[in-house]
């Protein structure tokens, strides 16, 4: 019985053609060319009753684009605690940080020819934000606001 199946397997493995590549690197389905294959859906969708030919539109939301300033005077009116938006300021400078330092690490190591000049200017960046960072700590209210914009949500003041 073990020898039979090994035999049927066998039997099988020789059998198996690969693929078959068409005209312009396309593969060929069960023989036909991808061509063909979507001119017979096509002919299949053509001869389709036409309530089922319709397709049914998918609900989306729609989604209104808010200028800068509707976006900053939304969240004006909901402004979080102090506390809570030099903790995010600091969360998004110091991930933006993080990113730097990776690019100029992997530039420095795993880089054949380094371009100083990029290097130079992420270095100059890391060194604004650590500044931005050490200021936040004396930061008045409204310096925060402007940083909170800035970092948090893109909008330059």
């Amino acid at each position: 019985m073990n020898m039979q199946t090994n035999q049927h397997s066998n039997n099988e493995k020789r059998n198996i053609v690969p693929p078959k590549l068409g005209v312009n690197g396309a593969e060929s389905i069960s023989g036909m060319e991808v061509s063909e294959v979507g001119e017979k859906l096509s002919e299949i969708v053509r001869d389709l009753p036409p309530e089922e030919k319709a397709a049914k539109p998918i609900p989306r939301k729609k989604s209104t684009k808010l200028t800068p300033q509707q976006l900053k005077d939304k969240l004006l009116a909901n402004l979080p605690s102090e506390h809570r938006m030099k903790a995010e300021i600091a969360s998004e400078i110091k991930r933006e940080v993080n990113n730097l330092q990776s690019k100029a690490r992997n530039m420095v190591y795993l880089g054949g020819k380094v371009n100083y000049f990029e290097l130079n200017n992420i270095l100059s960046k890391i060194r604004e934000l650590t500044d931005i960072l050490s200021s936040l700590i004396k930061a008045t209210f409204e310096m925060i606001k402007s940083l909170w914009f800035r970092f948090v949500h893109g909008i330059a003041l």
